[in-house]
């Protein structure tokens, strides 16, 4: 039986299992440093932290003066680091003081909650990899998620993926044990494909899975889907990873060269708990790092840009960034939150498996992705790939969804341009009754769209020759509108728009001259031709009503 390591954790694997969450600011003695339990900071001055212990400094603003003295008292009580809260560079008082008392300063982002930080250092102290794949079940620890079924995969003997209840995999094994068709296709799409999805599906199999805490024995996962002659699955084990009573997803093992015997369905078991510890402890750190991300995402977006926020949303230099805007169509507004928040759950758990280089947040009733790549420059490319995440959306939300795009712009500081043009489009689109739009398909509409809204609080452009002769229309039931509109619609061609209005063409310059001389309309004068036909085209449904106000 392989040893299990048994050193105390170190300041280095606290770091390695929090991942990009916690910043080292300053290590006087390194990373090797061994590390006690994490504890809150007690102004009080009561039992506090003893040696080696890691203080959260909740309640002490690292950029005030009196951090310096909170730091001293935690330094004399012997511990091993301090965390603080940070949104800028850290003060360089603070950076020294910390040195001075041979103290390890940790920085986390201004917004992370304090009890999930403790939560997460808790678990963090038993978050290092088995040092062994050669160890029983027992001897398996919290480390990274891919190390962990590497580990599975070892002792249960099998290839391994750890899966979330969506089927979306979290990690898969990489030992070299045999694989089979249906592993195959679920590595490369990083999730079980739809068509086995539903295989396992009808053959109750999930249903089973999560209604018991047992071992899931799948002798056969066929007939392969659509009647094909393919290889219908190794025989594999399946458990729940839970929490409680709550299934958290699930770990899968594919049988190799060996049977899979009782003793790997009892190696499965221990497994599965160790991992379901696991998975709370990812799911809890990645929701901590969206939260982030999210808030510097929503400051890029509103036009700021904080030094190295690309950094610190790890995006690709010199790659092209654009914006996506999608929003449910929804009659009831009471809905809007809860779809809202739906619709941003499916479209980051979408991204997070196929597009590793968006960032995804909500502000009001929109959802804007972030993209930085290549694709960007592409409309039609970019239109597929909306395509593609609204059908996928909407299968979850059970709403329409709409989407605007902006232009691939070069940088964080064009980014609110590009957020600005997804917006316009996303009108534009949603008044045509349309779904997918792209900017640079849509300009000439979206400046009509614009200057209608502008049209609709300005009562100096709603007034002129048009709203004379709607108001005449409207009074005396007459048809003007529709004949100058059609008019100018085709550049002056009477047999042409009078087609179009399905009346003789005589009868339509009749009407023509008449509009003209109810109006007063010069259409010689380019520049009265031009505004007139604008604002006709801005009489539609939804403003003419306002137009008419305008009359005196």
């Amino acid at each position: 039986m392989a040893m299990r390591d048994t050193r105390a954790p170190t300041l280095a694997d606290l770091q390695d299992a929090l991942g990009a969450l916690v910043e080292v600011v300053v290590a006087p003695h390194g990373l090797d440093v061994p590390v006690g339990e994490p504890l809150i900071y007690d102004p009080s001055g009561g039992p506090g932290a003893t040696a080696h212990d890691v203080v959260l400094m909740v309640g002490v603003d690292a950029s005030s003066a009196t951090a310096v003295d909170a730091l001293d008292r935690v330094g004399r009580l012997g511990a091993a680091a301090a965390v603080v809260k940070l949104d800028r560079a850290p003060p360089d008082r603070l950076v020294e003081a910390a040195r001075e008392r041979h103290l390890a300063l940790l920085a986390v982002p201004a917004g992370t909650s304090w009890g999930q930080l403790l939560s997460l250092m808790r678990t963090a102290r038993a978050a290092r990899a088995p040092t062994s794949h050669g160890g029983s079940a027992e001897e398996l620890s919290v480390g990274d998620l891919f190390g962990l079924a590497n580990a599975i995969a070892a002792t249960v003997g099998g290839a391994t993926t750890i899966e979330d209840l969506q089927s979306n995999v979290l990690a898969f094994s990489s030992l070299g044990h045999p694989i089979d068709k249906v592993r195959q296709d679920t590595i490369l799409g990083r999730r079980v494909p739809p068509s086995w999805s539903r295989v396992i599906s009808e053959q109750g199999i999930f249903q089973k899975l999560y209604r018991s805490r047992e071992v899931v024995r799948i002798d056969r996962l066929g007939p392969a889907p659509g009647g094909l002659d393919a290889d219908d699955g190794r025989p594999r084990l399946a458990i729940a990873m839970r929490a409680g009573d709550e299934p958290l997803g699930s770990i899968w093992v594919v049988e190799g060269d060996r049977p899979l015997t009782g003793e790997a369905e009892e190696s499965l078991r221990t497994a599965a708990q160790i991992a379901a510890m696991h998975v709370l402890h990812y799911r809890s750190a990645i929701d901590l790092e969206r939260g982030r991300r999210a808030e510097q995402l929503r400051t890029v977006l509103a036009g700021d840009r904080p030094a190295s926020i690309g950094i610190r949303l790890r995006l690709p230099d010199g790659v092209p960034l654009a914006v996506l805007a999608f929003a449910c169509d929804l009659h009831d507004a009471d809905l809007v939150d809860q779809a809202v928040d739906a619709l941003e759950a499916v479209l980051t758990l979408h991204l997070e498996v196929f597009h590793r280089t968006a960032h995804v947040v909500s502000i009001g009733e929109f959802v804007y992705i972030l993209l930085a790549a290549d694709e960007t420059r592409d409309p039609a490319r970019m239109c597929e790939l909306a395509s593609e995440l609204s059908e996928d959306a909407e299968r979850s939300v059970k709403r329409p969804v709409v989407v605007g795009i902006g232009s691939a712009v070069s940088g964080l500081d064009e980014i609110r341009r590009s957020r600005s043009e997804a917006e316009h489009a996303l009108a534009v689109v949603r008044q045509r009754g349309q779904r997918i739009g792209h900017v640079e398909q849509l300009r000439a509409a979206i400046a009509l769209h614009r200057l209608q809204s502008l049209a609709g609080t300005d009562p100096e452009l709603r007034a002129g020759k048009a709203a004379i002769l709607a108001a005449h229309d409207a009074s005396k039931g007459t048809s003007y509108v529709a004949t100058l509109r059609a008019y100018l619609d085709h550049f002056g061609d009477v047999p042409a728009a009078a087609e179009s209005l399905y009346v003789h063409r005589n009868t339509f310059r009749y009407r023509l001259s008449r509009l003209l001389q109810i109006a007063g309309l010069n259409l010689d004068d380019p520049d009265e031709r031009l505004i007139t036909h604008l604002q006709l085209r801005l009489l539609d449904e939804r403003t003419r009503g306002r137009i008419l106000d305008a009359q005196p």
